[in-house]
């Protein structure tokens, strides 16, 4: 039983690093370190001729070397000592990081939570100033950061009793630390996509929100890139520059293999440079009619009257012909009346003068471009036609129906009222009588 213990103790040991360098189990006659060092030495200059010593082992030319149970004691005992020497020497030291430690948590924990209340009182923050904006971003990141310095500070007398851990340890704390700060970075570029999004909603500017949402990605991915590499680089001694020369190679196989990403991405660099239209604009292309509700990198989503949402890759919008119907602020909205043939020119003059006095400043003053045009159009096969082009002064689907509705009753009513009979398909055969082509009497 002491044996294990022993075996268990010493496990623990080499695993926390307190086994010395100089440490060398012996064998009768000679040490292990001792026979190593000394194969190393006759090996060196004959390292390509002769096999090494594990080749020798396997191929049965070399025995292992044994460890008695007693050398094997001697050697846990030592390690054993030594580790209690170091804990009687450091006691001090680590009672001091515990208790630290737990202080720092405890402290930081309350500190954390009764921001987190205060920052409850108000509606949400992010909404609020400027002063609360960055308040609402930055204390999470610096108290955890203080956290962690301080842990790191009750820890270093310790490390620095232990060289193994101790760089391990150093770079585990700034790898941390970076993240942290990279968090804290995130966090402001959603103050910095609040306060953009204000200003986007104001009339006059040249932001919108598809530009908005488009930088805030831009720079959430450029963020973590710099993050990543500043760790492998500055705190890990990578070679990122071999890295990134790999990287380059594979995306250029990567952009063979995706040319429509490639292309849908550019199609999104064209609408940000173009703006062609916004996010919540209404627009018509390739026969879609609808709301745009947002912009991604390789798609945008349409949603139409009907409660339907296409997506509709970024490379064919950029090739298409768009008809922003917001930023013109009016729908055109064109259709044909037709009256019967037996309308008289006074009781057409009198339709036209009838749809006139509906149409003409409809809902607001017509602009001098878009003034109502009414006229009589063709002698269709069944009705004599009025061809009215008039623009609706809005652009939400729920508007245009209503107002549609309205006139459509309104010209219905006054119709009526004015006895004009409004005409549908008809078809009207003539019978022509011939007496010639009648059997003679003797044939019948």
């Amino acid at each position: 039983m002491k044996r294990c213990w022993m075996l268990i103790v010493c496990g623990a040991l080499l695993w926390g690093g307190f086994v010395p360098e100089t440490a060398a189990l012996e064998v009768p006659g000679e040490t292990i370190g001792e026979k190593s060092a000394e194969t190393e030495k006759k090996a060196e200059p004959e390292k390509e001729e002769q096999p090494s010593e594990i080749d020798r082992i396997l191929s049965g030319e070399e025995a292992i070397p044994l460890v008695s149970s007693e050398e094997l004691e001697n050697h846990l005992n030592r390690q054993v000592n030594e580790f209690l020497e170091w804990f009687n020497r450091e006691r001090h030291s680590l009672l001091v990081f515990l208790l630290g430690s737990i202080g720092s948590l405890a402290v930081g924990g309350a500190v954390g939570y009764g921001f987190k209340k205060l920052f409850e009182k108000k509606a949400d923050p992010r909404t609020n100033s400027l002063r609360w904006q960055l308040a609402w971003a930055l204390t999470q990141p610096l108290l955890l950061l203080l956290v962690l310095i301080s842990v790191f500070g009750f820890m270093l007398p310790v490390l620095q009793s232990l060289p193994t851990l101790y760089v391990w340890d150093a770079r585990l704390f700034f790898t941390c630390a970076t993240a942290i700060a990279a968090w804290a970075g995130l966090r402001l570029i959603e103050v910095l996509s609040v306060r953009m999004c204000a200003y986007a909603k104001r009339q006059n500017n040249n932001l919108d929100a598809l530009m908005v949402d488009i930088t805030r990605k831009v720079l959430k991915i450029s963020l973590v890139t710099l993050t990543v590499m500043f760790i492998g680089q500055s705190i890990f001694n990578l070679n990122i520059t071999t890295l990134l020369a790999g990287a380059g190679v594979v995306g250029l196989a990567i952009a063979f293999a995706s040319r429509e990403t490639l292309s849908n991405f550019f199609g999104t660099l064209v609408i940000i440079m173009d703006r062609p239209f916004r996010c919540g604009d209404r627009i018509q292309t390739d026969g879609i009619d609808g709301l745009v509700e947002s912009v991604g990198m390789r798609s945008t989503r349409i949603l139409t009257d009907d409660e339907s949402v296409y997506t509709i890759p970024n490379s064919k919008i950029a090739e298409s012909n768009i008809e922003n119907i917001s930023r013109r602020g009016l729908i055109r909205f064109a259709f044909t009346l037709g009256l019967v043939y037996d309308t008289s020119d006074e009781n057409m003059a009198k339709a036209m003068k009838i749809l006139h006095g509906i149409v003409d400043n409809f809902k607001g003053q017509d602009l001098p471009a878009y003034t109502p045009r009414i006229f009589f159009d063709t002698f269709g096969a069944s009705a004599m036609n009025i061809r009215v082009i008039m623009w609706l002064k809005t652009a939400s689907f729920e508007t245009e129906e209503a107002w549609r509705t309205e006139i459509n009753l309104a010209i219905l009513k006054q119709f009526n009222e004015a006895g004009l009979s409004m005409a549908y398909n008809t078809v009207t055969n003539y019978v022509k009588f011939d007496p010639a082509a009648l059997p003679s009497p003797a044939a019948r």
